[in-house]
């Protein structure tokens, strides 16, 4: 009995001690702090791959037979989503929207780099190169998308 008292006084007295570490915020702090609803998203991403490949089975008019091109050591740009923004409202119209606010910095940056250009009879016997084919100083920026069901 005393210990089941006892463990029942402890447990009663958790919710106090969360209580314990907490100060309070003076008038005039609380008066510069702003609510806002929203969801507000925030990160880096980097892709590579080793190979993407596609087989065309039947070939074309002039060459039959199955083909295949392999692309190699594909490298995408960084894509870094910094505060952007996700809000919903609706119009006066009663129409409503899904609002993904990404600023004016570009989401994507950088340098598309795809190694080697291979074709071949089939993805395993892509060997003829055609080179290293890469798009520079990729720039891609969004500001408001507005998504809305009809």
């Amino acid at each position: 009995m005393k210990r089941t008292l006892f463990w029942m006084a402890v447990i009663a007295l958790v919710p106090l001690a969360a209580w314990a570490g907490m100060t309070a915020i003076p008038d005039s702090e609380l008066q510069e702090i702003k609510g806002q609803t929203g969801i507000t998203v925030s990160m880096d991403l980097s892709v590579g791959m080793g190979d993407i490949g596609w087989e065309d089975g039947d070939g074309f008019t002039g060459a039959a037979n199955p083909g295949a091109v392999v692309l190699s050591g594909v490298t995408i740009p960084t894509m870094s989503l910094s505060s952007v923004t996700i809000d919903a409202g609706t119009t006066g119209a009663g129409t409503s929207y899904l609002a993904i606010d990404t600023g004016s910095s570009n989401l994507i940056t950088g340098t598309m780099i795809i190694n080697d250009v291979i074709i071949g009879q089939s993805l395993g016997a892509a060997v003829s190169s055609l080179g290293k084919f890469q798009i520079s100083d990729v720039a891609v920026s969004f500001g408001t998308i507005k998504i809305s069901g009809h």
